[in-house]
């Protein structure tokens, strides 16, 4: 297996898998639905930072589903480059392929027959729930010589973490065991902690002297078996948020304002280091808008709040352009400016531990409390 200098617009590409089979997960895990609509955030941490991808589908039928991925690359000597990839996947692909294509590129196909995009097909869970092991590939190749990296490697880039991944060229093979079973990750769904049941695999793919230990953490799902968590040696890529439209009667934030006077907003996203607002906040910031329109008399204090990475005064300086973007984002979609104040925070509120990835997703925030 070979090892490549990754180009400045590779990016994290991590695509849900799936196939709308009837088994549905064990009753203690929340079932995540195929829908359009569902974002998946997947979180990966590099010298620069934590870097983030977002999935959405854009479809779904008998064929399989369309998807658009979109991620920052990070670049040391330049401004981070957000790069957008569509894909389809394949309904038969979804039940039956043994290959995850980790890497993709801008010259790709849209239809890559006989892979999956991120984690395994209903085929190889249903393998490891009923054999405890499974065959499986990686497939790193990639068409022409500048393009957009899938997977794990995308959003490391050029950093020292890279030269430790594998397959930058080829298909690698092998044999993932179960380490653990009903192994429960948390991650923010629909705005809220929960607790997903997942399988935990192991095993070294490649051939010869030239292997690497790939760890993979599947939902235990038939109907959606994404990775929640993997790594390739010593980088992992974590899911730390899910969200998917839902028919409710109320809207959750206003339910924690009218009772807590505060609430914790996670479905604004941002550019990596930056104040601007990711096209993907449009449904968050709508379902406040109409709030506020609900709630006439309210005035709201919207609250900026980062990790622990980079200083106390890059960090708070980053929090309150966060909150001020907010809030800018409100006006400009019918919210009274005067109802609206802002406060940056930096890191000095955190709700979780700063120690690890999802915990670091945690606290990258906003928060809304009531006047």
């Amino acid at each position: 297996m070979s090892h490549a200098l990754l180009s400045s617009r590779m990016f994290v590409l991590a695509l849900v898998m799936a196939v709308p089979l009837r088994a549905q997960a064990p009753a203690a895990s929340p079932h995540v639905p195929l829908v359009a609509g569902l974002t998946v955030v997947h979180s990966i941490s590099a010298s620069e930072g934590d870097y983030q991808s977002m999935l959405t589908i854009d479809a779904v039928n008998a064929a399989g589903m369309q998807v658009t991925v979109t991620g920052e690359v990070p670049n040391p000597r330049a401004k981070p480059e957000r790069v957008t990839v569509s894909r389809n996947i394949r309904a038969q692909d979804m039940r039956d392929a043994r290959t995850y294509k980790y890497r993709f590129n801008t010259a790709d196909a849209a239809d890559i027959p006989g892979t999956t995009g991120m984690g395994a097909s209903t085929a190889v869970l249903n393998d490891a729930r009923a054999k405890g092991r499974t065959t499986f590939a990686i497939d790193g190749r990639a068409a022409g010589l500048a393009g957009a990296l899938g997977g794990l490697l995308g959003a490391l880039g050029g950093t020292p973490e890279v030269k430790k991944m594998i397959g930058s060229s080829t298909v690698d093979s092998g044999t993932l065991t179960v380490v653990e079973r009903s192994v429960m990750l948390s991650v923010l769904l629909n705005n809220h902690r929960a607790s997903l049941a997942t399988i935990h695999l192991r095993g070294r793919l490649g051939s010869g002297d030239n292997t690497e230990t790939v760890d993979l953490y599947l939902l235990d799902d038939p109907e959606n078996p994404m990775a929640l968590k993997y790594s390739f040696g010593d980088a992992t890529l974590e899911v730390t948020q899910i969200d998917f439209p839902v028919a409710v009667a109320s809207n959750p934030m206003e339910e924690e304002l009218l009772q807590n006077k505060r609430t914790a907003v996670y479905g604004i996203y941002f550019d990596f280091n930056s104040a601007t607002i990711r096209p993907q906040s449009e449904l968050v910031l709508r379902q406040i808008v109409t709030m506020m329109k609900r709630e006439p008399e309210w005035k709201l204090r919207v609250e900026g709040h980062t990790d622990s990475i980079g200083g106390d005064a890059s960090n708070l300086d980053l929090s309150a352009r966060r909150a001020a973007a907010v809030k800018q984002a409100l006006v400009e979609r019918g919210v009274v400016a005067s109802r609206l104040t802002t406060g940056g925070f930096g890191a000095s509120v955190p709700r979780e531990t700063n120690g690890t990835l999802a915990g670091r997703a945690r606290n990258r925030r906003v928060e809304l409390s009531r006047q």
